[in-house]
C-alpha cells in the first residue's frame, strides 16, 4: 500500500526560523515535525535545542532511521486543502531548505555546538 503523506498546516515562527508542519500519514494518523531555529544557539530551559529535527515535541536522534524515514516522507508530501495555492511555492522553498540542513554536515556542527553530540 503507497503512503500518502499530506502536509495539512505549515508554521513559520518569529524566533528566528523554526517551522512546524502538521502532518497527515494514511489518512489517519496526524503527527507534527518541527526543524527549530538555528539562529539563536543559546540552550534556553524548557525549550528545544537549537537546531533539533523534532517529532511530536521529542528530538530525533542525529543521522537515525527515523530521521532518515521523516525527511523521506516530507520529501514526497503534498499540500492539503487549508494551504493556499498562492502560498504552495514558497513553503516548498522553506521546506525544502529545512531539509537541506538536517541532511548537511552544518546540522552536524549546530548539534555539536548545542551540545546534542559529543
Amino acid at each position: 500500500m503507497k503512503k500518502i503523506i499530506i502536509i495539512e498546516d505549515v508554521h513559520c515562527w518569529m524566533d528566528g526560523g523554526t517551522i512546524t508542519l502538521k502532518m497527515k500519514k494514511n489518512e489517519s494518523l496526524f503527527y507534527d515535525v518541527e526543524f527549530v531555529q538555528k539562529v539563536s544557539l543559546t540552550n534556553r530551559e524548557k525549550s528545544p535545542r537549537p537546531g533539533s529535527l523534532l517529532l511530536n515535541n521529542r528530538e530525533i536522534e542525529i543521522r537515525s532511521e527515523l530521521e532518515t524515514e521523516i525527511l523521506s516522507e516530507i520529501k514526497v508530501a503534498e499540500f492539503g486543502a487549508k494551504i493556499l495555492e498562492s502560498e504552495k511555492e514558497l513553503l516548498k522553498k522553506i521546506i525544502a531548505e529545512a531539509v537541506e540542513f538536517v541532511e548537511s554536515e552544518e546540522y552536524i556542527k549546530v548539534a555539536e555546538k548545542v551540545g546534542r553530540i559529543k
